[in-house]
């Protein structure tokens, strides 16, 4: 049924264009949205973690500063120099109000390395009141060495990493150092603490509120890539949790930047990276968001699309709909009306309902529909005109020949009652001869009305007969000239040739006023071509303005019936020729059929 519903087929295009249309635009702008939030996310990322990143920076660089202050106190420098280099005891303030208020600095603890060999070092601890020897665990003790190490004979402050503990419940430690110079030498190395805390609580963020959702979180990695901040998601991550991931490897391989990546808990989020600018620490400072917090703007538009392209394709079909039905229902109307005109109904009128193409084609159905009336008509009269024309005809001849021979022998044989023997026996020798004449004048009429010599002869022969007979009756020249392949199977294409020679002849003989007619049946590969000329008046014919008689009317109609052409080339003075040319390729299909017969 869609296949020969002309108005499904539309339904359907005017709904897969819309549907189309619709599609692509919703889908551009679905992937357009889609990567423009995903930039604005990285960008929102990129700026928290450069805010992160100055913060903490500054973070280590006041303590530097403050901690350059401390070095460079005098009274601080002469208890530098005066601390025992033994490590025994301890060494009270003498004059407090000249010691910097190290908490108002925001220093937690504070100590005092002194030696000159790493393996020698002496840690003085700083509790408020004096300095006193201590010695604490291992790992502060390694990390103080190591402190010492890159600022003994350094000017700038320095700091070590953060360093697993022995005993679970101690934070990890950073330390920072600075070398005291007293009297121009060396006095020892002045080293403050960094607590893991002070670290967190500048890194670590789980209000949704400060742009980074429920999800997004910024946090510190060394170089072992391990963690140096705590987790927004795994408590008591500082060099407990690994973090293995693009971002981190990019960073130490001196590259920064943001992507989409898997991050420590292998959840798809985006990413922001790029290393801390922190003497003595090598550490990446990475910012990111789960990918399906950053995605939920993008989810509710494609919903959002979703649900609207529902809703456009229902109004788009209502329209299809209704589009198809205008455009059809006209054709419907046309093709029931071309039905009703296949069955014979000539009567038939569309009233136009629109101006546009269908209305014009509405337009030129109906005179269509006038033009086969009125040919229908013509064509009857034709009929009817030809058939009274041949039955006039046949009257003439057989009152005129027929009936003046018969009426001649009933005289013949009535004379015979006043007749002697002997004149008896002429006239029945008479009335022999006029009765072969008679049945002559029969044979010929019945040639005429139904030529057998075209099945028994052929067209040339029948053509021949046909012009020795008019050349006897009419007293004008016709000549006959036969030339190439014209044979034919079938019988209807020879008997329409041969009367369409016998119409062109007679309108000759009766209206050109000729001399002389020239007869010529032409066969080539490609067409059967007859032609009729004569050196007659010749008269004007122009097919827009002239209306063909009878006979010309159907001759045209038999050479359409063949598929083929007759044109009629005529001047003043100048004669008549009448072509008729039919397709060989028709005559040959019609001889294939007739075989297969």
């Amino acid at each position: 049924m869609f296949g020969r519903s002309i108005n499904r087929k539309l339904m359907v295009l005017f709904f897969i264009v819309g549907v189309s249309s619709l599609s692509v635009i919703g889908i551009y702008s679905y992937f357009n949205a889609k990567d423009a939030l995903l930039k604005r996310t990285l960008d929102q990322l990129t700026s928290i973690r450069v805010i992160k990143k100055g913060e903490i920076e500054s973070f280590f660089n006041d303590h530097k500063k403050n901690l350059t202050l401390l070095a460079g106190n005098k009274y601080l420098q002469e208890i530098a120099l005066s601390l025992p280099g033994n490590g025994s005891g301890h060494m009270a303030l003498q004059n407090p109000r000249f010691f910097p208020d190290y908490e108002l600095l925001g220093i937690n603890s504070m100590y005092l390395i002194k030696g000159n060999e790493k393996d020698s070092l002496l840690l003085y601890e700083f509790n408020g009141t004096d300095f006193g020897r201590v010695e604490p665990d291992s790992v502060i003790t390694d990390q103080l060495s190591v402190l010492w190490g890159k600022t003994f004979s350094a000017t700038d402050p320095s700091c070590v990493d953060f360093r697993k503990r022995s005993d679970a419940d101690n934070e990890p430690l950073c330390f920072i150092g600075k070398q005291i110079v007293a009297d121009n030498k060396p006095a020892g190395v002045l080293a403050i603490q960094v607590p893991v805390h002070d670290i967190n609580s500048i890194m670590l963020e789980d209000n949704p509120g400060n742009g980074l959702g429920r999800s997004g979180e910024v946090y510190l990695v060394g170089d072992d890539y391990l963690m140096r901040s705590n987790s927004r998601f795994i408590p008591n991550s500082v060099l407990n949790t690994p973090v293995n991931t693009i971002s981190a490897v990019n960073v130490f391989r001196d590259q920064a930047g943001s992507s989409l990546i898997d991050d420590y808990r292998t959840v798809a989020c985006l990413s922001s990276y790029d290393r801390l600018d922190v003497q003595g620490l090598n550490w990446a400072i990475i910012a990111e968001i789960d990918y399906d917090e950053a995605m939920i703007p993008i989810v509710s538009l494609r919903n959002d699309i979703v649900f609207l392209s529902l809703i456009i394709c229902v109004f788009l079909f209502s329209i299809a709909h209704f589009i198809s039905r205008t455009i059809t229902n006209p054709i419907i109307r046309l093709k029931n009306a071309a039905l009703k005109i296949g069955e014979g109904d000539l009567d038939v009128n569309l009233k136009p309902k629109s101006g546009d193409e269908i209305g014009l084609l509405t337009e030129a159905f109906n005179t269509m529909t006038l033009q086969l009336k009125e040919e229908r008509s013509k064509r009857m009269s034709a009929l009817y005109d030809g058939q009274e024309l041949e039955r006039q005809r046949i009257s003439r001849e057989l009152h005129d020949g027929l009936g003046q021979k018969l009426i001649s022998i009933k005289l013949q044989l009535e004379s015979t009652s006043k007749q002697n023997a002997g004149e008896v026996k002429a006239t029945i020798e008479e009335v022999k001869a006029d009765f072969l004449k008679t049945i002559e004048e029969v044979r010929q009429i019945s040639n005429n009305l139904a030529p057998t010599i075209l099945n028994e002869s052929g067209i040339d022969v029948a053509l021949k007969n046909l012009c020795d007979s008019l050349n006897r009756t009419s007293h004008i020249d016709i000549e006959l000239s036969v030339h190439g392949d014209y044979s034919t199977g079938d019988p209807k294409i020879k008997f329409y040739i041969y009367r369409i020679a016998q119409e062109g002849l007679n309108n000759a003989i009766k209206h050109s006023g000729a001399t002389r007619v020239q007869l010529q049946l032409i066969g080539s590969r490609d067409s059967i071509i007859l032609i009729i000329e004569d050196n007659g008046k010749g008269f004007v014919y122009d097919t827009d303005v002239c209306t063909p008689c009878n006979g010309i009317y159907n001759m045209k109609e038999r050479a359409r019936l063949l598929s083929g052409t007759l044109d009629i080339e005529s001047e003043p003075l100048q004669g008549t020729t009448v072509r008729l040319k039919i397709p060989r390729l028709i005559a040959q299909q019609e001889v294939y059929n007739l075989r297969d017969e």
